[in-house]
């Protein structure tokens, strides 16, 4: 448009001067400067319009590449995903020779199978995000609920990390946010993991702090602060992409990458200020509202008598005791820090203090001496203090010791340590019945695993009615997955206040037992718990524990609520079975291998193998065919995707198709289609471009096959 404009400006002033010139010709010279001039203007002109010109396309060249770039990005990450869960797969099965690799996880040691189990989850969850399925549900939640079950969740894949995790929460922080609690705490969870995985015997703080914004809303705003090595700018750019480590054999990223796309869903911001050699910092803001804004007190303490306390912290770690003194101060207590150090050098005059925490190393034979003579003349309250990384159950028991904490801290694990350290009830229980036939059992015994478990398994349970209260979707599938054959009449709540309405609409009978979550929205598993059991008519219905709080302190706050048992998450199927068999059985029922049915579907295994499907999702059916419903959803329309990269000839977004392909039907047992992509890789890495066009039919009609095959069976086993 300029040029023309230039041309036509230049042709209008030369035609014009030219007629000037013919009708007076004495005026000729300055006519020709005149026109001169204008036709100076005239090659200005052009000259800006094809600079401008230049810019536009520089400019639509780089949102081009940009936009092939994210392309790129994006199937590599399903990509290197689908390679790594195949050779871990081909690795832990097909290799005897190979040792599996074993991850400690509390008392229990676990295996590459539920390694996979923990991948397979990964890959459920970015398939949603992929097909845009997850939704942002906004109800009201405790936020220390949400930190005390990231702490158990994280603590328990990092036992014996030697690293400082620090829970720093301004006091101003509310109590109770309205937001979506589910996928906040996997935020959470997920760069919290990231940062323990690159860190060895650093410190990890997060503060939390909150402030005003418009609309009466208010900002949450969360810094994961470490003081590692750092990272260069080249390695923070390439934080949010999935990647497979050849070394480790390990995925770095996954968790980023879904944490950045629901923080984006959730209207938050995240950003990364890292230097090598200085530590890194992550700063996530998250828009929410306040439950009741106008209440600035978030925890009271039922008796005056709690305030005022005395309290002297000694821990090994300054900033984590800072954040301790910040919590007790909540309350009113006039606290004194002091460190290992010094304590130890000279022992201080402890008769002042009402509650005295000490780091657990510093409970040797002299301190421990010097506390009993301090307690046989003074009401002293002695806390012991350790980190919940490196817990270790099999600890003797200090007769000393009041209470015992494990870091990192909320103000909620501060306020309940209090009430029950000088024995108070915070909220009144459920009542004991005179009746206890009347009552169901209670276990408070660990739930044991029931060896050679498979989903036929639960068909002894038949038309009893449960009821599973689960805010997770995929949690709720995979359940109602496994039990579905069983013959188990099934009901869901998304919360503790639905099971509530429920169980009151429904009577006494309506449930013969219930799976209760505790980290919930609207109402918690705690406080669902007491309002089933202030009714007494309800006190047949066994309630087991569902969760993975897995402190001595939490599992004791449920069986006070009134649980009959405590199942520790992540699922095991064993000890569901185990969970059932106790409260639905007259007898406990010894399942062995004869009980067992060929599982194994009768389908073309060239199309669909689903026994190595299942395989390859560490040995579970449900999981396997949350994959399946999943992959559907995101590939089921591949083809045209397919073609049209064949007919643009985007040879390289091309290959990253296939990649993911590749990796995902050797990963669910699709042979023929494993094969076909296979053939398009080799023509793809040979150039032989002009064979591609005719494996469009034949990709079409694979998976047209192995989309018909996986409806069959998720239609004859749902």
């Amino acid at each position: 448009m300029y040029k023309k404009f230039g041309l036509f400006i230049g042709m209008g002033i030369y035609t014009y001067a030219s007629n000037i010139v013919s009708a007076e010709s004495d005026t000729g010279f300055w006519i020709w400067v005149a026109m001169f001039a204008l036709g100076l203007i005239g090659i200005i002109i052009l000259f800006l319009s094809s600079t401008q010109m230049s810019k536009i396309q520089t400019m639509h060249k780089t949102v081009l590449n940009k936009q092939l770039e994210m392309e790129k990005n994006q199937a590599l990450i399903l990509t290197t995903m689908s390679e790594n869960i195949h050779s871990m797969a081909k690795e832990a099965f097909q290799n005897n020779e190979i040792e599996k690799p074993t991850i400690e996880t509390g008392n229990e040691t676990d295996s590459v199978e539920e390694a996979l189990l923990d991948v397979t989850n990964d890959l459920i969850e970015f398939l949603r995000l992929k097909s845009r399925k997850v939704e942002i549900i906004n109800e009201e939640f405790n936020l220390n609920n949400v930190l005390n079950e990231v702490s158990g969740t994280v603590c328990a894949h990092f036992k014996g990390s030697k690293v400082e995790l620090i829970f720093d929460i301004n006091n101003a922080v509310p109590r109770l946010f309205v937001g979506d609690s589910l996928h906040l705490g996997k935020i959470i969870n997920n760069i919290l993991e990231n940062r323990l995985a690159s860190l060895h015997d650093e410190e990890l703080k997060l503060e939390i702090n909150v402030f005003n914004t418009f609309e009466d809303k208010v900002e949450l705003q969360l810094q994961f602060i470490d003081t590692g090595a750092g990272m260069t700018q080249e390695e923070v750019d390439k934080l949010f992409v999935p990647y497979y480590n050849e070394e480790s054999g390990q995925y770095a990223g996954l968790g980023l990458f879904v944490a950045q796309e629901l923080v984006r869903m959730m209207n938050g911001e995240i950003s990364i200020h890292s230097h090598s050699g200085k530590g890194t910092s992550f700063t996530l803001t998250m828009p929410l509202d306040v439950v009741d804004p106008e209440n600035k007190r978030r925890y009271r303490l039922p008796e005056k008598i709690l305030t005022d306390k005395k309290v002297l912290i000694v821990d090994e770690n300054y900033n984590s005791a800072l954040a301790l003194k910040k919590m007790f101060a909540y309350f009113k207590h006039d606290v004194k820090v002091l460190s290992k150090e010094k304590f130890i050098e000279a022992m201080p005059n402890l008769t002042p203090y009402d509650i005295v925490v000490l780091d657990e190393e510093l409970f040797t034979i002299r301190t421990i001496e010097y506390l009993k003579e301090v307690q046989e003349n003074h009401a002293l309250k002695v806390v012991s203090l350790s980190s919940l990384l490196q817990i270790d159950t099999e600890d003797q028991q200090i007769d000393i010791v009041d209470r015992r904490m494990f870091k990192p801290l909320t103000q909620e694990r501060i306020f309940e340590m209090i009430i029950n350290m000088y024995e108070l009830k915070v909220a009144p229980i459920f009542e004991e019945s005179l009746d206890e036939t009347d009552k169901a059992k209670i276990y408070t015994s660990t739930i044991l695993e029931t060896h050679n478990i498979n989903q036929n398994s639960f068909s002894v349970f038949k038309r009893k009615k449960l009821l599973i209260v689960e805010d997770n979707i995929i949690n709720q599938k995979v359940l109602t997955n496994i039990l579905h054959h069983s013959g188990i009449h099934i009901s869901l709540a998304n919360n503790g206040l639905e099971a509530v309405k429920m169980i009151d609409n429904k009577g006494e009978n309506a449930f013969d037992m219930v799976l209760m979550d505790i980290n919930m929205p609207v109402m918690d598993g705690y406080a669902a718990t007491q309002k089933i059991r202030y009714d007494k008519k309800f006190d047949a219905i066994p309630i087991v524990a569902f969760t993975a709080l897995v402190l001595d302190s939490e599992i004791e706050k449920m069986f006070n609520s009134g649980v009959n048992a405590f199942l520790a998450k992540p699922l095991n199927i064993g000890k569901l079975y185990t969970a059932l068999s106790m409260f639905l059985l007259d007898k406990p029922n010894k399942y062995t291998e004869e009980n067992e049915e060929n599982t194994v579907e009768n389908f073309n295994t060239s199309i669909l193998s689903v026994e190595t499907g299942i395989r390859h999702s560490g040995e579970s059916k449900a999981l396997y065919m949350e994959v399946l419903t999943e992959f559907v959803e995101a590939y089921e329309q591949s083809n045209l995707l397919f073609a049209k990269l064949i007919g643009e000839h985007r040879y390289e977004q091309l290959k990253m198709l296939c990649l993911d392909m590749k990796g995902l039907s050797g990963t669910i047992g699709a042979t023929e289609m494993s094969k076909e992509i296979g053939v398009v890789q080799k023509l793809l890495l040979y150039n032989k471009h002009e064979q591609l066009s005719s494996h469009i039919g034949i990709y079409e009609k694979e998976l047209k096959n192995l989309m018909e095959t996986i409806k069959i069976y998720l239609s004859e086993n749902s």
